[in-house]
């Protein structure tokens, strides 16, 4: 009982450093810092080196952790039902929600695809998040538009991070017009579709030889 305060204050200094290296590395991606190196992180985090490994046996370890702290930010989010009474303001409300997570993790997304290669981890990641934004179209889409198996599959692109990475840096579109050209490709896919949902239908034209 006597070492307990001892105990106790070196577990928190530990998970304090753990915080400042986890927090480190991810600010340097936000940064533009693609491959941070472990001498980077402990500077940034204020650290030893040997602390940086004390916790993190690699920097792939170091990535899978930052890659999983993304995860929770997204998951949640993205997971919430979208709203809208038309197919077309459901996808509105879909781009709204997910173009706001890509774009608080982009960095993160930009160097896991650095280090996928080298780590089967990262590769499992980005396959997950893929089949996460599958599922969740499927959820909102009608029936009829996720049998459509080519009108499914350009949606599900046209959704996705890396359409948003293509606009924001090769295309180094702001933050509004990305939207709009994401939100134009996905109104020009479903067409008519989400007024036929909606149950508008336009009167039948009277043939010029019908009677009054």
């Amino acid at each position: 009982m006597v070492n307990q305060p001892h105990t106790d204050g070196r577990k928190a200094r530990g998970q304090e450093n753990r915080r400042l290296i986890v927090e480190a590395l991810m600010q340097l991606t936000h940064e533009g810092v693609i491959s941070p190196t472990a001498e980077m992180v402990s500077e940034r985090a204020g650290v030893g080196l040997r602390t940086v490994f004390r916790h993190f046996e690699d920097m792939e370890t170091l990535y899978r952790e930052v890659s999983l702290q993304a995860q929770l930010v997204a998951a949640p989010v993205l997971a919430k039902p979208v709203q809208g009474d038309t197919v077309q303001d459901k996808l509105k409300h879909a781009i709204e929600r997910r173009t706001g997570v890509f774009e608080q993790l982009m960095p993160v997304f930009v160097s896991n695809r650095a280090h996928q290669h080298e780590s089967p981890f990262l590769r499992e990641q980005h396959a997950t998040t893929v089949a996460l934004q599958r599922m969740l179209l499927e959820q909102f889409l009608p029936k009829e538009m996720v049998r459509d198996e080519t009108l499914f599959e350009a949606l599900d692109l046209a959704l996705s991070v890396e359409t948003w990475m293509r606009l924001r840096r090769d295309q180094n579109l702001s933050v509004t017009k990305a939207k709009a050209v994401m939100l134009r490709t996905v109104l020009a896919l479903v067409g008519s579709v989400g007024q036929k949902e909606s149950g508008s239908t336009r009167p039948k034209r009277r043939s010029s030889s019908s009677k009054p």
